[in-house]
């Protein structure tokens, strides 16, 4: 975990680092998707700068790692946007959960860069825990940009123990599956209801129907 002299350290340097980015990719507001169109370069080398700066910036050791950068052993991921209300992906519920369980990592930082002031938002995942959504279909964690807005502190840490950050994870997974199931059994429901009227409607051509599979008895048979 970082303490808050490190906090003020990095989102110092990357302060320092945004305009001479963004000038560097030739950054336009004025473009269509302004976020999709910037954030791979402007990630790119915002971390390139940081370990240019301290060796205590190190690149990820993983194929498919959940950070851009580390500082200290410490993850932290990029997002990088423009005027941000959106809900950008940050990364895998399921390997948030895992890792803090398996005590991988006791953070996960990120440090959100909005071009439009610019604005820097840096902090740790597990304390923002309200401020973000679950996807039980994607298994993808998303940041509420507005809401974090509303909210953000730089000094705020979570009370919660690591036990209790595992527990309101696992239960935010738990109200999502819910969710997404009763969902799914909507509508499924009302593909159900259809199926029944095409099967009626093929009744009444005379056909004969395996009401199981919903095919024809004499096509079931030579397949």
């Amino acid at each position: 975990m970082l303490n808050s002299k490190d906090k003020k350290y990095i989102v110092s340097l990357v302060q320092r680092f945004i305009p001479v980015i963004l000038d560097e990719i030739g950054f336009d507001p004025t473009v269509k998707e302004v976020g999709h169109s910037y954030h791979g370069p402007f990630e790119h080398l915002m971390v390139k700068k940081l370990m240019e700066e301290d060796s205590d910036f190190t690149e990820p050791t993983m194929t498919r790692s959940p950070d851009d950068v580390k500082y200290k052993n410490q993850y932290i991921n990029i997002k990088f946007g423009y005027d941000k209300h959106g809900q950008p992906n940050i990364c895998s519920m399921h390997r948030l959960f895992k890792y803090l369980h398996e005590e991988t990592i006791d953070s996960y930082y990120l440090l959100s860069v909005d071009a439009l002031g610019p604005v820097v938002h840096f902090f740790d995942v597990y304390d923002y825990l309200d401020c973000t959504n679950f996807n039980y279909g994607t298994g993808q964690l998303m940041l509420n940009e507005s809401l974090l807005k509303e909210v953000y502190v730089p000094t705020t840490v979570s009370d919660l123990s690591r036990e209790e950050k595992l527990i309101k994870i696992g239960q935010m997974m738990r109200n999502e599956l819910d969710r997404h199931i009763s969902q799914k059994l909507d509508q499924q429901k009302r593909i159900d209801l259809l199926v029944d009227e095409y099967v009626d409607r093929v009744k009444r051509l005379n056909k004969v129907y395996d009401l199981k599979t919903y095919m024809p008895k004499e096509l079931k048979k030579s397949s």
